[in-house]
């Protein structure tokens, strides 16, 4: 295995950016752990080349269960996956990445200014004309929790949570201890303050690892005069409330960086229905998919600096995207001739326009 671009493996490209030719299935099981998975594998519905292949849909289906398998492994625990799909087939796909990942979203890229099928004789047409794509989002089960380290993919929120904010929560359950008072009596005194019995078990979330959550300022300063009023002795809680806070968000940034990585804006698209216009600067291949979408799809789901994977790069938008956001990607390419595009786009630095909207 080498890369396309500089003849080495690993790949030595200073911008990150690693082309392989070659069959994904081969090249899969030799890649490190990636952030993303960004893939678009071939519909059936294109004639000409490696989709022409695959009008067989029950052999297709079973390369994409193959292919699905081999991208599992190489997703980090809290990793996404974005698969492409023709809208007739996006259920049977969803269905089989279901089985490995946990499904996220199922959008619909609405392609704007589209007017296929607005002129076609209705006669000829037996159903709607589709002039959506889909895109299946997915992540491992509890990747949205994960833990360090390979274990993650089993670990559940709230041994995360109590893993990092055990200094925190420590300190709030030894405090309690000190003052010689149960998490029931600091339970049925909140219960007595609010005057509700829905709020009663709020107070056993400070003390607890399993869902555990930092008192706000106001419930700290009660939960001070609380201990020292039930001991009746003694003050507690001495730390500042604002030293707690500093401390909480320090840890809480350092969950942040563990979970799955998801970065929604003010003005992005918060609905599963996205509407991107189709690309009009072609490179000459018959499915390639707009910048700008693949640049959103990059900037949501992989921050800076992480490593994207293509395993059917095509004419290397992903990479392209990858490169223009300050990410890294491997793009893997069973053509030769879409691997010299992509590289040339690479070479030249023809990102076709800077997506500013998505950056």
């Amino acid at each position: 295995m080498r890369c396309f671009r500089c003849d080495n493996w690993p790949c030595t490209c200073p911008d990150g950016q690693t082309i392989i030719h070659g069959d994904c299935l081969d090249v899969l099981p030799l890649l490190p752990k990636v952030d993303l998975v960004l893939t678009d594998p071939p519909y059936g519905k294109v004639k000409g080349d490696f989709d022409h292949k695959w009008t067989n849909r029950p052999a297709m289906l079973k390369d994409c269960e193959a292919w699905r398998d081999a991208m599992v492994e190489v997703m980090k625990p809290n990793a996404t996956l974005y698969w492409f799909a023709w809208p007739s087939l996006a259920g049977r796909i969803e269905a089989l990445i279901a089985e490995k990942l946990n499904p996220l979203a199922h959008i619909v890229w609405r392609k704007r200014g589209g007017a296929a099928g607005q002129k076609a004789c209705p006669e000829t047409l037996r159903a709607p004309m589709p002039t959506t794509e889909r895109i299946l989002m997915a992540e491992h089960y509890g990747a949205d929790n994960m833990a360090l380290g390979e274990s993650g993919y089993q670990a559940k929120c709230d041994e995360l949570r109590g893993f990092i904010f055990e200094p925190l929560r420590a300190y709030l359950d030894s405090e309690r201890e000190r003052a010689g008072v149960s998490v029931r009596q600091v339970a049925e005194a909140f219960q007595r303050k609010s005057g509700s019995r829905t709020v009663t078990g709020m107070a056993g979330h400070w003390f607890r690892s399993v869902q555990w959550a930092l008192p706000t300022a106001e419930n700290y300063e009660w939960l001070r005069g609380t201990l020292s009023s039930l001991n009746g002795n003694g003050k507690y809680l001495r730390r500042e409330y604002e030293d707690l806070r500093r401390e909480y968000e320090d840890l809480r940034r350092e969950y942040e960086d563990l979970r799955r990585f998801f970065d929604m804006k003010t003005g992005d698209q918060k609905t599963d229905v996205w509407e991107f216009a189709s690309e009009r600067k072609r490179t000459g291949h018959p499915t390639q998919k707009p910048l700008e979408l693949i640049a959103y799809m990059v900037r949501l789901s992989c921050r800076p600096g992480g490593k994207i994977l293509d395993p059917f790069m095509g004419s290397g938008t992903t990479l392209v995207a990858a490169a223009q956001l300050g990410r890294k990607c491997i793009g893997i390419e069973l053509e030769e001739k879409y691997c010299e595009i992509a590289a040339e786009r690479l070479r030249q630095g023809v990102l076709f326009g800077a997506p500013e909207a998505v950056a």
